[in-house]
């Protein structure tokens, strides 16, 4: 350093204070009680570096996110030292040069020293000034050592600062990692501008391409006004005249989505912010929308209670197509609702399809098809508590009050002999009544299409079984039988024994009001056997494969499992109803995760009822007393 003649830190020392540190002062281990202590560490002088908890406030104002600096322009700054001897013999003091950045005054591994002036002093209390100068912007950190005339030394204490060029500085950028979906939170950016000319905060994508639809929100007298979060913002009124100090915005997110912003610095000259030459915060990431497990987050939802569009009253269904769109079975509404991506949360847009009215056979029913009042009309309902798609965009809805299975199909035009029900959905059949011989329903709850597209299955709840049809309602086979596992010694109970194997097989392959059915690709169906909280496999001709659960609060107990589907790997999911939660399980029913939990906010669930999965993995479910659809997934 040409300079250090001047002397990097003078042994001119400008004040000595006696006396007058009180409070619990922290003490270092040191190899001698008689070695001299540092108590704290000042630069400039005034503004604390270090300091024990204990030290008054006046010695240590500010909140401790204070960054140090002095202007790299050559000047003076006055650093002061405060220590604790008790033999008052300190000669020397020692600064080494542990950390820097970039080139200029200070270079890494150097020493400086000097004697202060405290020969004879009155007190084993006190504090003593230095000078330090640089001329080059580098973030400095120094460690400092006492020496006493004994060569008893103190245990070194380290503190940094920056030296601030002409450019701006962030000092710090404060925001929450993780913000609720449309709900305002404070970006805070921290700056150093020596000049106090700050101009503009630019918020920018790291990279190309990872736009965010976040908003800054400001004020214009009584009226809000949002502007995008990214782009630059004019910070010159706010900031005049500040060589330091805090820059506040609001911050909106309509939706959930993962975001990072790079922040830059500009004065009115041009000079911006140079993370090369100071260390500084550049980015900040956070994410919108409440966090499930390590991996999975609250994205979305839509639905209200009421009858209007958009609206649902005590849902029980739902199922997701291969264009991803969403279909509701809005059970107490007596209809069906299909939404697209861009109609899950947009105030103003309708559901894409929406098509039922109530029919309830003892009451009468209005008749479009002319079969008498005994008969529903087409897509009349009572009570549609399930729907399910296969690949001809063909839908089928479990119209569980009439014990009716009915068939539509939507986008297209209706031709003879379909028959329009609403623009884009036709009338294709219906099947079933009410009775226990094959093909007909006592309270049919949910269905499933396989994966090829060839039949479908019925979970016959107070049948306590499974039917399995063609497409078209061509009956094929059931399976099943009432058994209630609770009681299952009674004789009462319905349990047989219908492999053989002993009492320890009891039930296997027979029901307690089943309530839901999925069928994975290689044809193998899974049955929510709700009444004895379990789930059971079979493979498509009805044979018993596999059983897990019992009743319970624990991971792999179910109270009243319903909604049943197939994630991209072949897993299970399960809406364990009564739990408030879903369960994650491989298709052999080996525990994965769980998440959720009862209430309304994001992510937790009132009574949720059904399952879907879209083709990117993202989780929809439909809740019977919240009446809404919870989106859950992934973040790119």
């Amino acid at each position: 350093m040409r300079r250090f003649g001047r002397s990097l830190l003078s042994f001119v020392v400008l004040l000595i204070v006696f006396g007058f540190l009180t409070g619990s002062l922290s003490q270092s281990q040191i190899e001698s009680p008689n070695a001299p202590r540092i108590i704290y560490i000042q630069l400039p002088k005034g503004r604390c570096v270090a300091a024990p908890p204990g030290l008054p406030a006046d010695r240590c104002p500010g909140p401790a996110a204070i960054v140090n600096w002095i202007a790299a322009d050559g000047r003076d700054f006055i650093g002061s030292i405060g220590y604790e001897d008790s033999d008052k013999d300190i000669i020397k003091v020692t600064f080494r040069v542990v950390e820097v950045t970039g080139e200029g005054s200070f270079r890494r591994d150097q020493t400086f020293s000097f004697e202060p002036p405290l020969g004879g002093q009155a007190a084993d209390r006190g504090a003593f000034d230095f000078r330090i100068f640089s001329t080059a912007p580098q973030d400095v950190t120094l460690s400092v050592i006492l020496e006493d005339s004994k060569k008893n030394t103190s245990q070194p204490k380290i503190f940094s600062f920056k030296a601030v060029g002409s450019d701006p500085v962030i000092t710090k950028i404060e925001f929450s990692p993780e913000i609720p979906i449309g709900a305002p939170r404070e970006l805070k950016i921290n700056f150093i501008d020596r000049e106090g000319d700050l101009s503009l905060v630019t918020l920018q994508p790291p990279s190309i391409g990872r736009l965010t639809t976040c908003q800054r929100l400001r004020q214009e007298g009584a009226q809000e006004i949002r502007d995008s979060l990214l782009g630059a913002v004019d910070v010159s009124q706010e900031a005049l005249g500040q060589q330091e100090g805090q820059l506040t915005f609001r911050v909106v997110c309509p939706n959930a989505q993962r975001v990072q912003v790079r922040v830059a610095l500009s004065d009115i000259r041009g000079n911006q912010n140079n993370p090369s030459l100071l260390r500084q915060p550049e980015t900040f990431e956070f994410i919108v929308g409440r966090q499930l497990t390590a991996d999975l987050y609250f994205l979305d939802q839509f639905g209200s209670p009421g009858g209007d569009p958009g609206q649902f009253s005590s849902p029980q269904g739902l199922a997701v197509d291969s264009l991803n769109r969403i279909f509701v079975a809005d059970t107490a509404n007596h209809r069906i609702q299909i939404f697209d991506q861009d109609r899950l949360r947009r105030p103003g847009k309708p559901p894409l399809y929406i098509w039922g009215s109530r029919c309830l056979l003892r009451e009468g029913c209005t008749d479009p098809d002319g079969g008498g009042p005994l008969v529903p009309g087409e897509a009349q309902f009572d009570g549609a508590t399930d729907v399910a798609i296969d690949g001809e965009n063909n839908v089928y809805v479990v119209d569980s009050g009439n014990n009716v299975i009915q068939k539509f199909k939507i986008d297209t035009a209706c031709t003879s002999p379909l028959k329009p029900v609403v623009p884009g959905v036709c009338f294709v059949t219906k099947w079933g009544s009410r009775g226990s011989a094959a093909g007909l329903f006592e309270t049919p709850l949910s269905l499933a299409v396989d994966s090829k597209n060839r039949v479908l299955y019925v979970t016959d709840k107070l049948n306590h079984r499974v039917q399995k049809f063609d497409l078209n309602g061509v009956f094929q086979r059931a399976w099943g039988s009432r058994c209630e596992l609770e009681r299952a010694s009674d004789p009462r109970s319905g349990c047989t024994d219908p492999d053989g194997t002993g009492p320890l097989q009891v039930g296997d392959g027979q029901f307690n009001e089943p309530t839901s059915v999925a069928v994975d690709s290689a044809g193998n169906v899974y049955v929510a056997d709700s009444g004895n909280h379990r789930i059971q496999k079979f493979d498509p001709n009805g044979k018993f494969l596999a059983r897990w659960g019992r009743r319970g609060a624990s991971t792999a107990q179910f109270e009243t499992p319903r909604g049943l589907t197939i994630d991209g790997k072949g897993d299970i999911l399960v809406v364990d109803q009564g739990n408030d939660r879903v369960q994650k399980f491989t298709n052999d029913g080996r525990f994965l995760e769980l998440w959720g939990d009862s209430g309304k906010t994001e992510g937790r669930f009132d009574f949720p009822q059904d399952i879907g999965i879209d083709a990117e993995g993202n989780i929809y479910i439909v809740e019977l007393l919240s009446h809404r659809a919870q989106k859950l997934g992934r973040l790119p």
